[in-house]
């Protein structure tokens, strides 16, 4: 804990009290440290007596909270022993006549629930026991998402991951800015720029039908691709397991449902050429399978491995033990792959899931698994919104689409030629069925300027209705009699016409071993992103020693465990990254969280969590004054950190705590961030702190 700063001025005097405190906290499955607790001693007791008292238990204060001890008028502080547990310790010392309370020193997590809308079905990130499909699963029965991402080690040099299957929709507004981009081609120029032998390679490859466009062919990489790296916090839809990571889109499928070895295999040499080229290609994911052994497959699967690549294989949906029915290419255990088995929302094996206690690696969450579809696969949504009332449409078939016209309503009649205002033009005619057809109605819409046609009924309920074939028809829907008739009886009013893909219809639910894969390849490459210089070999061991031990896959599969994201960036559980204390201590495991090594107030764990430097006094998270003006406002200022948001608040005492919020997301502007708190009080004194939010 930080020292308190001081400033005064005549008649004013602030006390600035500085106090890390990380906000939106989550807990480990360990959730305080074994063999400590905090103690706060009774008031009127001196730290002498307090020692004294602890003594008698052959204990010692291993660390006082001086500046919190003064300011509540009891001392308080951090106890330690390695022969007792804690609940022994605070049995023992609660009975003290000299000990007011005590408690176990927990530990604190910083987790930022995703923003994306439908992140809560996504059970296999978070399983909270909640509804998901119809099917409610167990609580805690997930990949440990949302503690791995509050350990993720900062970066600018995103991981790729290879997609071979069906394609991908590479314009989905949940994957778009995700998609791996060569950088040396030039989208639709007819030439291979880069010269790797493949023209216009924006995005990958279709290696089915030899063309530069690897959009899916149905829906089964789309789907595969958002588990993996679907954006994150943007509010919309999903999130993938890393939402960092960049799709290359391989297509090996023309018809959404079969492969040939020779389009995979020709795949696998694009993954392995653009990777030994340079691109930061981690793991390729492959959830197909069938029988027949190719020693060339075999071979291209390798090849991949020698140039750095892991490549994540399906094991199969027919209920089958790999064991002693081979599945290809799940079944060549080369030393660069990982075998996938799917587990349910109970942490049991799927009912559909093949196993093998030898040939299949582990098991990841393939059962009811929400995922991005193809765009253009989803169902269109049509109404006409005016004011706080929604009329449902239909879509005329040809139609155009928009996201949205608001515009002034004009009634057209029958949609004759003479039915149409002047005052249409830029804006939405509204044209009662009969006598025309609707093309020829629409025609004269759009000659008359109308930016979009509203036909309601000429008999009870609506109706399905065509334009007759393509054309650049502008947007045109129908409408149910009442529903028109209303909307004429508000005339002139001013509405808003849609008819598009509504944005809750671009996912869907699948189950299998192919939506489980995807899972341990966005784990693989948030495993190369946050130890981007670890071999094939150990990355694959960080993955699959590290998994959750389950009873239900004891036997099915080799390591008896489902997938961990968490425990592959922190294999000791303590709290603290192994690539950070890789990174400031030189060692990956085994460094104390509560060691405050540069003696700066602020211990190992607070000090990652703020993103300083635990090996230097200077750099912490400490609150300062910069000035005080005599209109009784304070301008504070503290260190930040680039990538991290903070919050600041205020007391005007300590007794009643901090209950006034000066501000919050604060963005960092590294090197230092400034507030101004310009709320005038009656009160001489105020205390302030500052915490990290991400």
């Amino acid at each position: 804990m930080k020292a308190p700063g001081k400033f005064t001025l005549p008649f004013l005097l602030f006390c600035i009290f500085v106090w890390f405190a990380p906000r939106a906290l989550a807990h480990l499955p360990q959730e305080y440290v074994e063999g400590d607790v905090l103690i706060t001693f009774k008031p009127g007791a001196s730290l002498t007596a307090g020692t004294n008292a602890l003594a008698r238990h052959s204990l010692n204060l291993k660390k006082h909270f001086p500046e919190l001890s003064r300011l509540r008028g009891k001392h308080s502080g951090l106890v330690h022993d390695n022969s007792r547990t804690t609940a022994q310790l605070m049995a023992e010392l609660q009975a003290d006549p000299a000990v007011e309370s005590v408690e176990p020193n927990y530990l604190r997590w910083v987790t930022a629930v995703p923003n994306d809308t439908l992140f809560t079905n996504l059970w296999g990130l978070q399983n909270t026991a909640q509804s998901v499909n119809g099917n409610t699963g167990t609580s805690g029965a997930d990949i440990r998402f949302v503690p791995a991402w509050a350990l993720a080690r900062p970066t600018t040099n995103p991981v790729v991951v290879a997609v071979i299957d069906t394609g991908v929709d590479y314009t989905h507004p949940d994957l778009a800015s995700n998609m791996w981009v060569n950088p040396g081609e030039i989208a639709t120029n007819g030439l291979d720029d880069d010269g790797n032998g493949y023209v216009d390679d924006v995005y990958g490859y279709d290696f089915a039908d030899n063309t530069s466009n690897p959009t899916d062919s149905g829906y089964h990489g789309t789907h595969v691709a958002g588990t993996i790296a679907a954006i994150g916090n943007n509010n919309l839809g999903v999130i993938g397991v890393n939402y960092q990571a960049h799709i290359m889109a391989l297509r090996v499928s023309s018809d959404g449902e079969t492969i040939s070895s020779a389009a995979e295999i020709s795949a696998l040499g694009y993954a392995t050429l653009m990777k030994n080229r340079g691109v930061n290609l981690v793991a390729i994911n492959a959830s197909f399978g069938g029988g027949g052994y190719s020693s060339t497959e075999s071979a291209a699967i390798q090849a991949a491995g020698n140039a750095g690549i892991i490549f994540c294989a399906a094991a199969g949906n027919a209920t089958n033990n790999n064991d002693t029915a081979a599945f290809y290419p799940a079944n060549y255990r080369l030393t660069n792959m990982i075998v996938v088995a799917a587990s349910d929302q109970n942490d049991s094996l799927a009912y559909f899931s093949n196993y093998g206690a030898s040939t299949v690696d582990l098991a990841a969450p393939g059962v009811n698994i929400l995922s991005t579809l193809p765009v253009a696969q989803a169902t269109t949504t049509a109404y006409v919104q005016q004011s706080t009332n929604i009329y449902s449409a239909t879509e005329l078939t040809y139609s155009g689409t928009t996201t949205g016209i608001t515009a002034t309503v004009y009634y057209c009649g029958l949609g004759n030629p003479t039915d149409f205002p002047a005052g249409v033009r830029s804006n939405l005619a509204l044209i009662q069925r009969g006598t025309l057809t609707f093309s020829n109605k629409v025609v004269n819409a759009m000659a008359a300027g109308a930016r979009g046609a509203i036909i309601f009924n000429n008999t009870n309920g609506n109706f399905l209705g065509t334009l007759g074939g393509s054309n650049n028809w502008i947007p045109a829907i129908s409408l149910a009699q009442a529903d028109g008739q209303t909307l004429q009886a508000l005339l002139p009013v001013t509405a808003k016409l849609f008819n598009g893909v509504d944005p809750a219809n671009i996912y869907q639910y699948l189950d299998g071993t192919s939506m489980a894969t995807p899972h341990v390849a966005g784990a693989v490459a948030f495993a190369a992103q946050n130890f981007p210089t670890e071999t094939v070999s150990q990355r694959i061991q960080r993955v699959l020693n590290n998994v959750d031990a389950v009873a239900g896959l004891t036997g099915k599969v080799r390591t008896g465990g489902r997938l961990n994201l968490q425990r592959i960036v922190d294999t000791d559980r303590n709290g603290l990254p192994d690539w950070w204390e890789q990174q400031y201590f030189g060692h990956l495991t085994g460094t104390s969280t509560n060691t405050d090594a540069d003696h700066d107030g602020l211990n190992n764990l607070a000090e990652f969590l703020a993103g300083t430097n635990p090996t230097n006094a200077n750099s912490n998270l400490g609150v300062k004054i910069l000035s005080v003006s005599k209109s009784n406002t304070v301008s504070v200022a503290w260190a930040s950190v680039a990538g991290k948001t903070y919050w600041v608040e205020r007391a005007t005492n300590l007794t009643g705590g901090f209950h006034t919020v000066i501000q919050t997301n604060i963005a960092a502007t590294a090197p230092t961030n400034t507030i101004t708190d310009t709320n005038l009080l009656s009160g001489k004194i105020r205390f302030y702190r500052v915490g990290v939010e991400q």
